[in-house]
């Protein structure tokens, strides 16, 4: 390998909070943390960004409805291309709540999840801290 195909290492560059946003409202799939009696727990779910908070959909009878009634909650996205060791994530830390029905967005603005079965529960994660970092090329 020649000088010239070597990979350096990247660097980090915070993102800010409007950027962290762009990001969040570009996808719709992230990874929602909470704790149990064992310790952390990490869970993939579909959401959706309303007016700068994460909604999740759940069944009212989930471990996720169970923990996250009126708690704290941090939720994150991310993306990664291994081949250029380059990538972003965003980390939403928050406190987290059952939704009253009449406070959902329309049904469009909503998150819809993949995984078949009902789910008529909605979750708010109100950010307290909104943080992204982005990988950089050297």
């Amino acid at each position: 390998m020649t000088s010239d195909e070597r990979w350096f290492p990247s660097h980090l560059k915070e993102l800010g909070e409007a950027e962290c946003l762009e990001l969040l409202g570009e996808h719709q799939v992230g990874r929602v943390a909470y704790c149990d009696d064992l310790g952390p727990v990490v869970l993939p779910v579909n959401y959706a960004l309303d007016q700068g908070t994460i909604l999740i959909q759940t069944s009212p009878h989930s471990m996720l409805a169970s923990r996250l009634r009126a708690a704290p909650a941090s939720f994150q996205i991310d993306e990664f291309d291994e081949y250029t060791q380059t990538g972003w994530s965003v980390l939403v830390r928050g406190s987290a709540a059952y939704v009253d029905p009449t406070d959902l967005p329309a049904d469009e603005d909503r998150p819809h999840t993949w995984a078949e079965g009902q789910r008529t529960l909605h979750i708010r994660i109100t950010p307290h801290d909104i943080s992204g970092r982005r990988l950089l090329p050297a």
